[in-house]
């Protein structure tokens, strides 16, 4: 007699939310326009492309946390927009949720069944050419240098004063130069375009030293200078934090200024028009590298998308003290640009989980495991590098909280 064997649990995930199947049905064909005529005993069948296909399965949930898992598996489906089905036969695919049923019974705790309809989801790109989010973030990134033109236009001014507010000037320019060359130093792989580099560090350490400057001058020499170094960095995300170390505290090691004449008021002024652009316009900088970041999760987007936003809004706090109201109209346009930017891409994005393993095992283990996907050890174990046990980079501790991304 043929044995025949029970299916064996395979795992799979929502928006990175696990989940166990055992079978699934698979509808596809194509979508047919039907036309009847008069006097006809055949009609006629449009075949108007591809269907849509559509996957229907039972997502089974067992263990002391299963109304958790039944929690997380239903905000994943009614969360807005497209999500990432893996399953372990169809393989990875963008999906809608078109239908979810929840089943649960008093005789079977720890035990729910969820049955889940998908539907392939489509580009829409008559859509998506109207929505283009990249578009007016750079449209705001390059109207810093204009907002900066005009605040030191109003702000700054050297005629008639004596050597040491023009000495103190030149201290911040050089202060400037000296945070792109830590950049540039900290900025592997930019030696294609070094020289260039160079040549802008320079001429941001130049200015004021071949006579008078115009504001104009200050704000193209200091936006070109960030804008390259933001431009040649190959790891945005390292880019951003060689950025906010830079000048996101900018100015604030400079020695005070007493202020117990006009001229040493008039030197107070320059400086803090100064160093008010340098700081927005390494913003600028900064928020053109973290619009590159290829964000793997949902978290790590939100976590980006606030740490900018913050920047943004303290920027705008100083130019509203400043009463700047240019650059104030910049910083708030430049966070609404980037929020959205990084907002319409978050919907399709996994969300991180926390997994506790019963027993120490090493990556490569942990990630069988957990994705049927020995590959991804090092990635579990990059994820929970400061939770290894030192000699052991990749042995996963026990009872731990530990990081993973979605499947």
């Amino acid at each position: 007699m043929a044995q025949v064997t029970q299916p064996k649990l395979a795992q799979a995930s929502f928006r990175g939310v696990p989940f166990t199947c055992t079978a699934h049905d698979l509808r596809a064909g194509r979508r047919i326009a039907d036309h009847v005529f008069p006097q006809r005993d055949l009609g006629y069948h449009e075949d108007m492309g591809r269907s849509d296909r559509e996957v229907s399965l039972t997502a089974y949930l067992n263990g002391d946390d299963s109304d958790a898992q039944r929690d997380r598996l239903l905000a994943a489906v009614e969360a807005a927009g497209p999500g990432e089905l893996f399953h372990p036969w169809l393989g990875r695919m963008m999906v809608v949720v078109r239908s979810v049923t929840v089943r649960e019974s008093r005789t079977q705790r720890r035990h729910v069944e969820v049955s889940l309809t998908f539907v392939e989801a489509g580009s829409a790109a008559v859509v998506a050419s109207l929505i283009d989010t990249a578009a007016p973030l750079r449209l705001a990134i390059s109207g810093l240098t204009a907002a900066a033109e005009t605040a030191l236009a109003g702000r700054f001014d050297l005629r008639r004063m004596p050597g040491f507010v023009k000495q103190d000037a030149l201290a911040v320019f050089t202060e400037a130069a000296v945070g792109g060359e830590m950049i540039r130093l900290n900025t592997p792989g930019h030696a294609a375009r070094g020289f260039a580099v160079t040549q802008a560090i320079d001429a941001v350490a130049r200015l004021g030293t071949r006579g008078p400057v115009s504001a104009g001058e200050i704000a193209r020499s200091l936006g070109g200078m960030m804008a390259l170094l933001a431009d040649v960095s190959p790891d945005p995300q390292r880019g951003v934090e060689n950025f906010t170390e830079a000048f996101q505290t900018f100015g604030s090691a400079l020695p005070g200024i007493p202020l117990t004449t006009s001229n040493r008021r008039r030197q107070q002024q320059n400086r803090s028009a100064l160093t008010d652009a340098v700081r927005m316009l390494g913003l600028g900088g900064a928020t053109h590298l973290a619009a590159r970041s290829p964000f793997q999760e949902y978290g790590e987007a939100v976590a980006w998308r606030t740490r900018m936003s913050d920047w943004c809004d303290s920027e705008a706090a100083a130019a509203s003290l400043a009463r700047d109201d240019d650059s104030f109209s910049a910083l708030t346009g430049l966070r609404t640009a980037f929020v959205d930017h990084v907002t319409a891409g978050m919907g399709t994005l996994a969300r991180a989980r926390d997994v506790t393993l019963p027993t120490a095992m090493p990556s490569l283990v942990a990630a069988h495991r957990l994705y049927g996907d020995a590959r991804r050890g090092a990635e579990v174990a990059a994820r929970n590098r400061r939770l290894l046990p030192q000699g052991h980079p990749g042995l996963m501790p026990p009872h731990v909280a530990l990081s993973m991304a979605g499947a």
